[in-house]
């Protein structure tokens, strides 16, 4: 019973183990594919000989990953799909460029990434019927150094062309021609110079006798141009001058317009208030004279009244007549 329950808990801690070293593997599988990120790239113009699985990934020189699949493409024997696996802190912008590198030596080959700038921003998600995001194919140094080279061979061989079209045996007849010509225009023209040489000579000595007449005159210009000088600078002065008295006057004219202007809108201020005043005082004198004129109607009145009863003395003193005694009097 007790070799039984040894071998039970020796098989229970052996499954354990397995157990455990699965769970570490693919957690570290699983880790190692988490810190990686997949490409794309389509090769049609560079040779992949010395291209292998796991063949390295470089950025700069320094290895960022590993080709991790590889195929030619059905029906497009010259297209070659190359699964790329890089490091996740491997930056890859948008318009980055895979070319092929080969070893002179050993014949391995390797995948260079330049990130080309167009605007220094990641790469963007995979086209659409694609797995992975797609870096383009670059041109490597050397196809960029022998195109050069093919070019300037193919200009050499065009300017070599046209050398040779030009000293054909027509043109360097036409040239010859040409050279008889200009032979026998210079002739001529050597004649034509001993003919008119006395002419020119006495051309040239009137031409030298009117340039020192000029000298002579340019000596004789220069005091008369100089108190004319003179005379502009004065003239300038003084008009500087005017113009600043003018600037004065100007100024104290509108000064004395701008004092003139307060003074007649403080006389306006003071020609309103006694408008306002003497409306007032006659308004009050018409009111005056109303109550003066009711009072002496009311006088006049009274005395007319008073007057008419003085009329009749008696009246006073005896009182009203019998004809006007009033109704029950006697």
């Amino acid at each position: 019973m007790e070799s039984d329950a040894r071998y039970a808990w020796v098989g229970l801690a052996v499954v354990t183990l397995m157990v455990a070293l699965a769970t570490g593997f693919y957690w570290l599988n699983g880790s190692t594919k988490q810190d990686a990120k997949r490409f794309t790239v389509y090769f049609k113009n560079q040779s992949l000989e010395g291209l292998q699985l796991n063949s390295d990934v470089r950025m700069q020189g320094i290895k960022v990953g590993k080709v991790e699949d590889y195929i030619i493409l059905p029906g497009q024997a010259k297209t070659v799909r190359v699964i790329l696996e890089i490091d996740a802190r491997t930056p890859v912008w948008e318009g980055a460029e895979a070319v092929v590198t080969r070893n002179l030596v050993t014949g391995l080959a390797a995948i260079d990434l330049d990130n080309v700038w167009k605007g220094g921003s990641d790469i963007g998600p995979p086209p659409e019927g694609e797995a992975y995001p797609v870096i383009d194919e670059g041109v490597p140094q050397m196809a960029r150094i022998s195109n050069t080279l093919e070019n300037l061979g193919r200009v050499g061989t065009e300017a070599v062309d046209r050398i040779n079209s030009l000293l054909s045996d027509q043109n360097q007849q036409a040239i010859s021609g040409l050279l008889v010509n200009v032979a026998g225009l210079s002739g001529e023209l050597r004649g034509e110079l001993r003919q008119i040489g006395p002419e020119l000579n006495a051309t040239l000595g009137a031409t030298r006798q009117a340039a020192q007449r000029l000298d002579t005159v340019a000596v004789e210009l220069t005091p008369v141009l100089q108190d004319s000088a003179r005379l502009l600078r004065e003239g300038g002065k003084w008009v500087e001058h005017a113009g600043q008295r003018f600037d004065r006057l100007a100024s104290e004219t509108e000064a004395t317009l701008n004092a003139a202007r307060s003074t007649l809108s403080m006389m306006d201020g003071s020609l309103r208030d006694m408008q306002t005043q003497l409306k007032l005082s006659v308004d009050l004198g018409m009111q005056d004279i109303q109550t003066t004129a009711q009072s002496m109607r009311a006088s006049s009145d009274t005395v007319l009244t008073t007057s008419q009863e003085y009329a009749d003395p008696a009246r006073l003193l005896y009182g009203p007549h019998k004809a006007e005694l009033g109704p029950g009097e006697e």
